[in-house]
């Protein structure tokens, strides 16, 4: 992992960008504050997009709300097994 520390000199978005495009950058900002910049991937766009889904966190809240497990004999039954 490379570090830029902004409290030590200016750096340019380009340059800690070309800095990702090799290796995760913390980011050590003036104010004392710790960032961390890395190439995204297509899982991670997904996570980000669901994460700030309304619709999606309905569905995880309406899903935490279900009730109990089936006990194996029930699932078994159920698949004739």
């Amino acid at each position: 992992m490379k570090t830029v520390d902004l409290s030590k000199g200016q750096h340019s978005l380009s340059e800690v960008l070309t800095l990702a495009e090799s290796d995760a950058v913390l980011i050590h900002s003036a104010s004392g504050e710790d960032f961390v910049l890395e190439h995204a991937d297509d899982f991670d766009r997904e996570v980000a997009a669901l994460g700030s889904s309304a619709k999606f966190s309905s569905f995880l809240d309406a899903r935490s709300k279900e009730a109990g497990d089936l006990p194996m004999s029930e699932v078994c039954k159920k698949r004739g097994i």
